[in-house]
């Protein structure tokens, strides 16, 4: 037995049931996945796979603890909230180490994704006691009208493998606040860091039924979740043509639905940037987690007159990024890819833009050492002399390559940088205040970053544009995406 089989089997078992009601169940047709290290190949656990039946089992409770958990006050919910949070991080080692194991993320990483995960949710447990309705003007003297709002009720949170449970805790935190409760279906992937979380929740004392999770594959568990009619709402981070799929299953029904999807994020290096941030900045986005992030820097267009320079200071940093495995090298900047498919699309990238006369200034092979030839290994690339029609820059790599392109005139590069189906997120590096305003209005994406790595902050919303999203998540403003609205107007006999 593994490392990996051995750590997962001293926390929990070597097989992970459902989690429906407050406890750990198996499937009632008795069907598993396996899971594999990205880091070694060797296998991690068993997992149980829902069939329809246990998910409309887990839709039920979720129903059933509605009525309580939405008539607690937000006050009474926020406490429990809170309380479960710091129980949660006293698990904070136990549910990074799955992480690392499933994921590949380095432990430091992942144990951190763990901790700022219970920040969001207690963010949120405080947001959901600022809800504020108001009242209205009316035109009779004996009308009253105000307006309140109310939980939408069973919500199915669908979440991806990149951050699994940091975007879990973006949709969790809002509808915990607000008196929802949550059927979670999390990737197969990475099903067990977000059974961990929540069953750790539920240990801390969120009540059974308000939290229940379901694996399994897509195409069947979540599938019957979507459908299913007691769900009110769903939220999702996934690819584009899933949120599109969505979108389509829940068109008869009138369901609540917000997606958070894909992304082709451009960063534009002007001419008076500081080069070093820049580098550091693009370094850290473009190649953190293996470039797995809907808002990694997929494409830089640089000023031609500081290309060179920048292209150089990239290029240091790059080559000092520690790779190996997570698990045992718990400190290391990167470790393997997710995924086999992800490595194979990002060397079909890079061997793309190479046949069609891109210039390969770093990386985009395996390091060299038997520990790293069973798994999914890339040391992160740098391109250059890149054109429109390469793949790089064009598609959503996910994975650790920056292409640089050169640019002589702004207009062109806000131009290049709009020629997108997707609008998450864009970079802008320039020591100007009129540039950073003017350029920043131009980029046609929910979030702008200027001369700075952190685009995700609990206060402020992030929603994608055009194809990268639908509704609002993270902020104060991500609340009302799990609230219907009611208007309630009085005649005085």
């Amino acid at each position: 037995m593994s490392q990996g089989e051995n750590f997962v089997a001293e926390l929990v078992g070597n097989k992970w049931g459902l989690f429906i009601a407050g406890k750990q169940v198996n499937t009632g047709e008795d069907k598993t996945f396996d899971l594999y290290s990205p880091a070694n190949g060797e296998k991690i656990a068993s997992v149980s796979a829902a069939s329809p039946a246990d998910v409309d089992a887990a839709v039920i409770k979720s129903h059933e603890a509605f009525k309580k958990w939405s008539n607690l006050t937000a006050y009474e919910r926020e406490k429990i909230i809170k309380t479960a949070t710091t129980y949660v991080r006293t698990q904070a080692d136990r549910i990074g180490m799955l992480m690392a194991l499933e994921q590949g993320k380095p432990f430091v990483q992942s144990k951190s994704e763990i901790t700022a995960s219970c920040d969001t949710l207690d963010y949120y447990a405080s947001e959901g006691v600022r809800i504020e309705g108001y009242s209205n003007p009316t035109e009779k003297t004996n009308h009253r009208s105000w307006v309140i709002y109310q939980p939408v009720g069973v919500c199915a949170v669908i979440t991806p493998w990149n951050y699994p449970v940091s975007l879990l805790s973006w949709k969790l935190g809002p509808a915990l606040a607000t008196g929802c409760t949550i059927v979670v279906k999390p990737t197969n992937v990475t099903p067990l860091s977000p059974l961990a979380f929540c069953i750790a929740l539920a240990e801390g004392g969120i009540p059974p039924g308000v939290i229940n999770v379901v694996t399994g594959a897509g195409s069947v568990t979540g599938e019957a979740l979507v459908q299913h009619p007691l769900v009110k709402k769903i939220a999702m981070t996934g690819s584009t043509a899933t949120g599109k799929q969505i979108m389509k299953a829940v068109a008869g029904s009138f369901k609540k639905v917000s997606l958070e999807l894909g992304g082709q994020c451009p960063a534009i290096v002007c001419a008076d940037a500081d080069l070093d941030n820049a580098a550091q900045v693009i370094a850290y986005k473009g190649f953190r987690n293996g470039g797995q992030s809907c808002s990694s820097v997929n494409r830089v267009y640089v000023h031609e007159s500081v290309r060179d320079a920048f292209v150089n200071k990239l290029k240091v940093i790059a080559e000092k990024m520690t790779i190996g495995d997570g698990v045992i090298n718990t400190h290391c900047d990167l470790g393997p890819l997710a995924t086999k498919d992800g490595l194979a699309t990002v060397k079909q990238h890079i061997n793309d833009a190479i046949i069609k006369g891109a210039t390969l200034v770093t990386g985009g092979d395996a390091p060299h050492g038997d520990e790293f030839k069973k798994g999914n290994y890339i040391r992160p690339a740098i391109l250059t002399n890149v054109t429109d029609d390469m793949l790089v820059m064009k598609d959503e790599t996910f994975g650790p390559v920056v292409p640089v392109q050169s640019f002589e005139n702004m207009d062109v590069a806000v131009a290049k940088a709009n020629d997108s189906n997707y609008g998450l997120v864009a970079y802008l590096f320039t020591k100007d205040l009129s540039t950073s305003i003017r350029v920043s209005e131009s980029l046609e994406s929910g979030t702008v970053s200027v001369n700075c790595s952190a685009i995700n902050s609990n206060y402020a919303p992030y929603e994608g544009w055009k194809e990268s999203g639908f509704g609002s998540e993270l902020s104060r403003k991500a609340v009302f995406e799990y609230l219907k609205t009611k208007h309630i107007k009085i005649e005085l006999l």
